[in-house]
């Protein structure tokens, strides 16, 4: 059987598909269910499975949202509502690079204000394609889980964490140990405090250990 590389990331981007909602309702659990490409313009109709939120309020934050160029509800289930969302032309996505680089999308859901995607190759190098990808758009990009399915197991801990500081082994243990990167773990603001630092500087942290781990992954030997 091939091998196969599994990565569980998390994409966030003000214009990332309702980045504005899921920033005005975090607590929210919105999973993409399927997306339907346009026919006349270069974005989705996307559908997606909504629980977890004021509904009023997140009705109200879609009609506001500049990702969302229309939605309608299409199915209440009491705790879980469906909606319908066309996104719009300012919609930053990722799908189309996932397409060229052989990426499938195993699912999609919120994770506080971005994306958590669990993505599946056959060759560990593309996730460091997407890496290059979403510096160069600015995208913010973390990397929750990376493991393989095939017979040898992807064993480069101690390699990386020689390359990482001492403040920043500190921090990853202490977001590790809190469930940062876990659903329903601690806050990024929860975090923060227990390190005492500001959100803004724990989020520096994570981008820097974040490039440190995917050059230690992924970086091209020179000649």
């Amino acid at each position: 059987m091939p091998e196969s590389f599994i990565a569980d990331i998390v994409l966030t981007h003000p214009n990332a598909p309702l980045a504005p909602t899921l920033e005005a309702v975090p607590h929210a659990s919105i999973t993409e269910e399927s997306v339907r490409p346009a026919t006349t313009e270069d974005v989705p109709t996307v559908l997606y499975r909504v629980t977890d939120v004021d509904f009023h309020v997140f009705e109200t934050e879609l009609a506001r949202d500049q990702t969302v160029a229309e939605w309608t509800q299409t199915m209440d289930f009491g705790d879980t509502r469906m909606y319908r969302v066309q996104l719009s032309p300012a919609t930053i996505l990722v799908s189309p690079t996932l397409s060229e680089l052989g990426i499938h999308v195993v699912n999609s859901e919120s994770a506080d204000r971005g994306w958590r995607f669990r993505l599946e190759t056959g060759e560990r190098d593309h996730f460091g394609t997407l890496w290059e990808y979403c510096r160069e758009e600015d995208i913010q990009f973390e990397l929750e889980v990376l493991r393989s399915s095939g017979a040898q197991p992807i064993d480069e801990q101690a390699g990386i964490k020689a390359a990482l500081t001492d403040r920043q082994r500190q921090v990853a243990r202490v977001a590790t140990q809190m469930g940062y990167y876990d659903k329903d773990g601690a806050s990024a603001k929860d975090v923060a405090a227990e390190l005492d630092i500001a959100p803004s500087t724990l989020s520096s942290h994570l981008r820097r250990i974040n490039a440190t781990v995917f050059e230690s992954l992924f970086a091209v030997e020179s000649d």
